[in-house]
């Protein structure tokens, strides 16, 4: 599915915003995906959840297994787990998890493209491209708030760990929370790389 103002139009619920402000939301996505927009974040001077763990959210402070080491270590990454699911104050039976994926540089990304012997130009329209929210699997998060560049998230790449350590972490830092429109374009990005019914694969029983 391709980003554009009429999928936006298709895919906001309407419980999200009402008519009247249904305009000026679709002008705003419509200007972070095409780059003429800077408004990803909450500004950190004015955020109201800055002591909260919210879908979205990155922070410093999660553990990632390494398996062909059996070790861990600590990276910086982006909260998949559903708000309400990891709040302290949701009482669980079963202690949660929260997942989440780590974010890594652009610039980093634009190296492993070129040590894989893409070209220069090549290169460019893939980070065009991942700029536009055009690629699926990543989701762009511009440099603003506590990023001092551009870093990519990669949606392929999920972990989980228990909510309690991560929560009682001495390294756990919030580095931004998304704005209303960015966590819209994140929670569109999540639901076309993992919840496209339209798949082109038929599950119906074949006959004998």
């Amino acid at each position: 599915m391709a980003l554009s103002d009429d999928a936006f139009k298709v895919n906001i619920p309407y419980y999200l915003v009402s008519p009247p402000e249904q305009k000026a939301f679709l002008k705003e996505l419509e200007a972070l995906r095409s780059g003429s927009a800077k408004g990803y974040y909450i500004s950190p001077g004015n955020d109201p959840f800055a002591g909260e763990v919210l879908q979205g959210d990155c922070w410093s402070g999660f553990q990632l297994f390494i398996f062909s080491s059996g070790t861990a270590r600590g990276v910086k990454g982006i909260v998949l787990s559903n708000s309400c699911d990891i709040t302290p104050e949701n009482g669980r039976t079963i202690p949660p998890k929260v997942v989440f994926a780590p974010v890594v540089k652009l610039s980093q990304l634009a190296m492993r493209f070129r040590s894989a012997g893409l070209s220069d130009s090549q290169v460019d329209a893939k980070l065009k491209a991942i700029r536009a929210q055009e690629v699926t699997s990543l989701f762009y998060l511009p440099q603003g708030a506590s990023l001092s560049e551009d870093y990519v998230v990669n949606l392929d790449d999920l972990h989980s760990m228990p909510f309690e350590t991560f929560n009682a972490g001495s390294a756990k830092t919030k580095h931004f929370t998304l704005s209303m429109a960015g966590f819209y374009m994140f929670v569109f990005k999540l639901s076309i790389h993992f919840c496209r019914l339209h798949e082109n694969v038929d599950r119906r029983p074949r006959a004998a």
